[in-house]
């Protein structure tokens, strides 16, 4: 992986031209860094940087950094780094950082991170995060920690996500005649690192299954293929699973995803949006 740290506005612009890999921007308090596409490129703001990410531009913000997030951007916020985010840029905020959304932004804020919404920005809120949104701004709530003021409100912390039923139609999950429809993600020899064959047409168990809200003791899925690609980024096919209702047990966490002890039905490849693949 090729890496690069840069200080000034012409660095930068040649290091995405030169497609490096990690940019690191570590410039001087008061010296404005424009990230207008960056393209394959992962830039990384540190100390007290200050970057804007235009277009379809990603950057992740450590330490003392500010960065404006404008069109498309996904910035995600670490440390003490502060965000105004607008347009329909993507923000996930941890630590003590500080979010500032507009226009039709979306904000996950996580750790003591804050959050001030307005617009039509969404938040989802989670543990023990601040959040103070205008009347038209939706807050989605999943933590009773969360410090909220004002915003439309949608309530999931009543939510019981460990009842299979309840998590299925949380997910939007097909379930058919107590048989529920979910994804996993592989790679292109159809396993995962944990060497489990998913080969399509086949019927994989788990002799160590048990019923613990927790990972392992089972085959884990998604309730979608997006979902299931969260939790193997590196995956290259995907495949969808029918398993017994009465056998799923739901992972609480960030992430969406359950287990079983097997499936009822053999493995289907399938596409990220859940077509089947022919071929």
């Amino acid at each position: 992986m090729s890496k690069r740290t840069v200080t000034t506005q012409t660095e930068l612009d040649a290091a995405i031209a030169a497609k490096i890999d990690w940019i690191e921007v570590n410039s001087p308090a008061g010296v404005w860094l424009e990230v207008r596409k960056s393209g394959s490129s992962t830039v990384t703001a540190y100390g007290s940087s200050t970057v804007t990410a235009c277009g379809s531009s990603t950057v992740t913000a450590y330490g003392s950094s500010t960065v404006t997030a404008c069109g498309s951007s996904t910035v995600t916020a670490c440390g003490s780094s502060t965000v105004t985010a607008y347009g329909s840029s993507t923000v996930t905020a941890y630590g003590s950082s500080t979010v500032t959304a507009c226009g039709s932004s979306t904000v996950t804020a996580y750790g003591s991170s804050t959050v001030t919404a307005c617009d039509s920005s969404t938040v989802t809120a989670c543990d023990s995060s601040t959040v103070t949104a205008t009347p038209y701004a939706a807050v989605h709530l999943h933590s009773v920690h969360v410090h909220l003021t004002g915003g439309t409100v949608i309530d999931h912390t009543k939510v019981q996500l460990t009842d299979a039923k309840t998590w299925c139609a949380y997910h939007g999950v097909t379930v058919v005649k107590g048989v529920a429809t979910v994804y996993k993600a592989v790679d292109d020899k159809w396993t995962t690192s944990r060497g489990t064959d998913y080969t399509p047409g086949s019927s994989p168990t788990a002799p160590d299954f048990n019923r613990e809200d927790a990972c392992g003791g089972g085959l884990h899925f998604g309730p979608t293929p997006s979902h299931a690609l969260r939790y193997n980024p590196h995956a290259t096919k995907f495949l969808a699973a029918q398993v017994a209702l009465k056998d799923l047990v739901p992972i609480t966490g960030d992430s969406a995803k359950c287990k079983a002890p097997g499936v009822v039905a053999p493995l289907v490849a399938c596409d990220i949006d859940g077509r089947v693949v022919t071929s």
